[in-house]
Order: C-alpha cells, then structure tokens, then sequence
C-alpha cells in the first residue's frame, strides 16, 4: 500500500527524454563504400542492408574457400572407401593391423582437413555477409557517417540508429526521494512543449550513486509508438506514485 502523502503532488525533475535503444553500427571489415542505403532521418526495419563495402575480395576468399571444401570433401570420400576395403581385407587376413591402422590414422586426417576446409568456407561467408552490414534492430537513422568511394576501417562507425517506440526519463534523486520509489512505480511524466500528458513506468533505481552523480540515477519509461514524442524533448517527471503493482514489476 502507498503511504498518503508519500510526495509534494506538485514534486517532479526535470528529465531529457532519451531514446530507449542507441546505437553506432560499426564496420566488420575493411573496404571502399560502393552505395549507402539510408539517409539521415530515414525509418529502417531489423536487418536492412544499411550500405554495401565492395566485396570483390571477400567473394574471391569465398570462392577459393568453396573449392578447397570441394576437394577435401572429395579426398575424404576416397579415404572412408579404401578404409572400408582395408577393414574388409584385414578380416580376412588380406592386410596386417599395421596397413589398417596407418590408412585409419589418413582418413582421420582426411576428415579433421575437411572440418578445416568447413570452417575456412563459413569465415569467408560470415565476412563476405558483413560488407552488407545491417541494422540491428527496427529504428530511425540518427547520423549517416559515410559517404561513397570512403575506405572503411575496422571498427569506423557507419550509422547511429535509436528506437524511439519507447524513450526514458532519466535524472537523479537524493536518498528521501529514492527510497520511496519502487521499479515498476507508475508516475507522471509530461512534456510541456506539446502539452502532453503520459503515464511513465519506473525501469531502473540505481543500486549507488555513481562517482560525481547528484544522487541515485533513476529512469521512467514511457511508450511513443504514436510517434508524438521525440528524442531530446525535456519532460517533467512528477515524483506522486500514480500507482504501484504488487510485485513492483511494470505493467
């Protein structure tokens, strides 16, 4: 049970509204930037293909990698057969144990190449795959930080994209504040500048207070999938519990 008076009904922090996921998609491997798919501001789905790295060398490495599959599929299957005459020979005394266990010890080698020659093919596929780099989850593009005909490093970042469906509130609260709250609080959260008035969530109560923070981060949690919100909005998150569940689990 909420105790009465628990706030000031008329308490709130302000709070930037931040996006509940941000990223910076980062490039995989290293090559020139042959076409970008996306623009700054431009809406993106979980795994389109954001730009394209030229790949000619990726798609030769693939290509080789196939073939030396091929043959040490083959050299394999050749080995298995003369193993499989050798044990038929050796039970009739038509070879000693010394052939059979030198041509048990080649096919064994044959295989372990073969695994070998798998794992070449499926590297050269991942990192043919990674010249397409694509968008981790369903966003808008923030920043576009490539342009055509740039050679990419490894590890230069290539798009920013947040998920703006769901944005947090995030300030800070001294002890005689924080310790009323409880994940899963209900609180209100309003944005002045569009005169909107939401119902937020409490997601995170910081264990600590951080080095330098004014007091324990909190974060409240609002939906936009209407899309009325936007990132970087400043919001008034009002510190009156509006309800609570039993668990202290949002709802």
């Amino acid at each position: 049970m909420l105790r009465a008076n628990a706030f000031d009904p008329g308490q709130y922090s302000v709070a930037p509204l931040l996006p509940e996921k941000l990223v910076v998609v980062r490039s995989q491997v290293s090559g020139v930037v042959d076409a970008y798919n996306f623009e700054n501001g431009d809406p993106v789905k979980k795994g389109n293909a954001l730009l394209a790295i030229s790949a000619r060398d990726y798609t030769l490495n693939l290509n080789l990698a196939r073939y030396e599959l091929d043959v040490s599929k083959s050299e394999l299957a050749t080995q298995q057969k003369q193993l499989a005459r050798f044990q038929s020979l050796y039970k009739t005394k038509g070879i000693s144990a010394s052939d059979l266990d030198n041509q048990t010890r080649l096919t064994n080698i044959s295989q372990a190449q073969h695994n070998a020659s798998n794992v070449r093919y499926d590297i050269a596929r991942e990192t043919l795959n990674k010249s397409a780099p694509k968008a981790p989850f369903s966003g808008v593009i923030v920043e576009r930080t490539v342009e055509l005909g740039q050679f990419i490093s490894v590890g230069d970042p290539l798009y920013t994209i947040v998920d703006t469906q769901q944005l947090k509130a995030r300030f800070h609260l001294l002890e005689a504040d924080f310790t009323r709250l409880k994940k899963g609080d209900q609180l209100k959260v309003v944005v002045p500048s569009i005169g909107q008035s939401l119902t937020g969530h409490v997601t995170v109560l910081s264990p600590a207070i951080q080095a330098d923070a004014p007091g324990f981060l909190v974060e409240v949690t609002v939906n936009n999938r209407a899309g009325k919100l936007s990132a970087g909005m400043e919001s008034r998150v009002y510190l009156d519990v509006t309800g609570r569940t039993t668990a202290g689990e949002a709802r």
